[in-house]
């Protein structure tokens, strides 16, 4: 059987970023991804935003680069939304999770997949997964919204979801490359928003709704086209749940750890997930070296990794809260229609859509009371 320092159960962006930076410390790190490869099939759309990308400092390839948000209302009409030095990436989510696992082989880490892990036991100081004949020191949980790492070690689990779909394109030429388009649409998009835009290969149109609702995507393309005229093929299609409960907890015992979707490490109120997914997962393979690694020689003042990466986890007391209206009372077309062309609406949104600082933050209140623009 073979040892290993860590072991990751999922190779998408946390666990990927946790294993690259635990292995870049000198750990014997091993992903184990179930798919045939980590950029086989993807549910997420691939939009980041600037503090990710300057994070991963992607191949400019694999992106393309937008500078600013135009909102829809269910009328169509539209306001534009930027930030100076502010923009977000488009990528090719396949290939740049493809690329991370490049990344972490460079780094001295293993990625293994087609590997479904279904039995881990608990013994002694060591998690072993049975039917990968592997052991590990430090396990995290990185599988994804539903994680069975999570049931298993009874830790806690994501309640509310969104239930988002995608399709990947050829056509809708009269879409403005230039902007992310976001919808506010109670009835294709009930409970969050859509969105289109030119990705790297393809357009990319795609919903997201409360569950039990189902998204109408075929729908939604529809709609787009009457409004911007063209055609469509679809290329392909993907989708999957989004949780809104925000993070979760306990999300750690014994030398284990959840992240990422796992451990509800997504906004409740934006549903963005890639950025703490990438940043909280590296700062945690660094935290989990560094208590391994110094084990033996400074137990007495080492922190427990999860309580370091704790630290950086938001608990969203404020977007938790207007989910759960949202999702209660959602607000109906004429009222959308009405707040696009409110000036405090649109400060509102560019605060949502552009800073990482939240929605307590001071200096982002004044800015929308007072309409001063620190962008």
């Amino acid at each position: 059987m073979k040892h290993y320092d860590l072991a990751v159960i999922g190779g998408s962006f946390s666990g990927l970023a946790c294993a690259q930076s635990a292995a870049r410390k000198g750990l014997r790190s091993i992903v184990l991804e179930r798919k045939k490869t980590s950029g086989a099939y993807t549910q997420s759309t691939g939009i980041f935003v600037k503090e990710v990308a300057e994070i991963l400092r992607l191949p400019d390839s694999l992106t393309r680069k937008i500078s600013g948000i135009r909102l829809y209302s269910p009328n169509m009409q539209s306001i534009d939304l930027h930030s100076n030095n502010y923009y977000f990436l488009a990528t090719n989510t396949g290939k740049v999770l493809d690329w991370m696992a490049r990344q972490v082989k460079i780094s001295g880490g293993i990625v293994r997949c087609n590997q479904s892990v279904e039995t881990i036991i608990k013994k002694d100081n060591r998690y072993v997964l049975m039917n990968e004949n592997i052991s590990c020191s430090y396990l995290v949980g990185a599988d994804g919204a539903k994680s069975k790492v999570a049931k298993q070690f009874k830790l806690g689990c994501n309640s509310d979801y969104l239930l988002g779909a995608e399709y990947a394109i050829e056509g809708l030429d009269n879409l403005d490359e230039d902007y992310l388009h976001v919808f506010l649409d109670s009835y294709y998009a009930k409970g969050y928003i859509g969105w289109a835009l030119k990705g790297v290969e393809h357009t990319q149109i795609g919903i997201a709704v409360n569950t039990p609702n189902k998204p109408n995507i075929q729908g939604f393309l529809l709609h787009l086209l009457k409004h911007f005229g063209g055609t469509a093929k679809i290329i392909n299609r993907r989708g999957g749940f989004i949780p809104t409960s925000g993070p979760i907890f306990p999300f750690a015992t014994d030398n284990m750890c959840l992240l990422g979707d796992a451990a509800g490490m997504v906004s409740p109120l934006t549903a963005g997930g890639i950025h703490p997914a990438v940043e909280v997962g590296q700062q945690l393979g660094v935290s989990i070296a560094d208590y391994l690694l110094n084990a033996n020689s400074d137990a007495d003042n080492l922190e427990l990794p999860h309580k370091t990466i704790e630290k950086m986890i938001s608990k969203y007391r404020f977007k938790k809260p207007l989910r759960q209206f949202y999702q209660t009372f959602p607000p109906p077309d004429w009222l959308l229609n009405y707040l696009i062309s409110n000036p405090t609406f649109k400060h509102i949104a560019q605060v949502i859509f552009f800073h990482h600082r939240g929605l307590l933050c001071k200096e982002a209140w004044k800015e929308i009371l007072f309409h001063q623009k620190a962008y």
